[in-house]
């Protein structure tokens, strides 16, 4: 009986880390290019994926549009507001240091 009770309780963990595992969440990615004095930021959006496959998602795309860039970060937020004002702050920090701020419109595969 032992066993069977604890194999339902590895079961039920196992459902729910595969659930939170695809749970998504609110990210933008952001790339600077400090030799270029520019900023190269996507649209807040939801992502089901981690942080390293959109990141390499969104360098990849940046390196086939010619861009360089120092590194990329997909940073996630509590919610869609938390993200926005995120991206808001780092936008205005950026313009403040002298950099461009680029839009970027992207939508990674793995966002989908």
């Amino acid at each position: 009986m032992n066993i069977l009770r604890f194999a339902s309780v590895g079961l039920i963990f196992n459902i729910a880390g595969a659930q939170l595992a695809v749970a998504a969440e609110w990210r933008f990615c952001i790339a600077p290019s400090g030799q270029e004095y520019k900023v190269y930021m996507t649209k807040p959006f939801l992502a089901r994926a981690s942080m390293e496959p959109l990141e390499r998602s969104f360098r990849q795309l940046l390196y086939s549009l010619g861009l360089r860039h120092d590194s990329v970060q997909c940073p996630t937020g509590a919610n869609e507001e938390a993200v926005r004002a995120m991206r808001q702050y780092a936008g205005e920090f950026n313009r403040q240091r002298g950099n461009e701020v680029v839009q970027i419109d992207w939508k990674s595969a793995t966002t989908r």
